[in-house]
């Protein structure tokens, strides 16, 4: 078990103020928001062990600090079905230059959603945290389809922004297509603005790709972003 509040001060003390992918999610695992299984490992060997114990398809990542979009640098490879293919995408992933200490992120592949989301939290210099919510994906900054909250919010506010985003319609059975689980959005909705409240030292989040289905939804990629420590604290 994670605790939350000593997880981040170790890390501001530490001046590590952008966390890692794998860190991130394991942060929102604490707060019960669902992610794919995932595993970090530092060795072939470890892949191939946690390739098993998860299970196929599956993802890998490169994990290095100097590698910030992944998908730009050849740094992901989806839907690994087979212990060879594994071992394959390990040696490639290896291959990409880093000048920090590389590790692998081994995580299950999420199966195919209705349509991806985004949501995020970024610090208004005069409000404090403000909630972000919207389509996800590669189309994020396309649609710029947003809408944003102060924190905290209450259930009624985490169903507006949902409703208020022009694609609301692919989440309400658009074209024959399931209807987006919508209680699933407003728990992760309420569960960061619970966070960041009590929190404060959260900078910035942006959980995008979230994966959402007619039953439940998956948090794919997150990033968490910590404040400065104060000088004179």
């Amino acid at each position: 078990m994670m605790n939350i509040t000593e997880f981040i001060k170790q890390k501001i003390n530490s001046n590590e103020l952008v966390l890692t992918e794998y860190e991130s999610k394991e942060l929102l695992k604490e707060i019960g928001i669902p992610i794919p299984p995932q595993k970090l490992t530092v060795s072939k060997e470890e892949t191939l062990d946690a390739a098993e114990d998860i299970g196929y398809p599956l993802v890998l990542k490169l994990m290095a600090e100097d590698i910030v979009h992944k998908s730009d640098t050849g740094a992901v490879k989806l839907n690994l079905k087979s212990k060879e293919e594994v071992a394959r995408a390990y040696d490639e992933l290896m291959a990409i230059p880093s000048k920090v200490e590389k590790k692998i992120s081994v995580q299950k592949m999420a199966k195919e959603p209705i349509t991806e989301l985004i949501i995020g939290m970024t610090t208004d210099q005069q409000f404090g945290p403000a909630l972000m919510f919207g389509i996800g994906g590669i189309l994020v900054e396309l649609l710029e389809d947003v809408s944003f909250r102060i924190a905290p919010i209450t259930e009624y506010d985490a169903r507006e922004m949902i409703h208020e985003i022009k694609g609301f319609p692919i989440l309400d059975g658009y074209r024959g297509k399931p209807k987006a689980d919508i209680d699933a959005i407003v728990d992760v909705l309420l569960k960061i603005s619970d966070l960041v409240v009590k929190n404060e030292e959260i900078h910035e989040m942006d959980l995008n790709p979230v994966f959402i289905y007619d039953k439940g939804l998956v948090c794919v990629d997150a990033r968490i972003i910590l404040k400065k420590r104060e000088n004179n604290e």
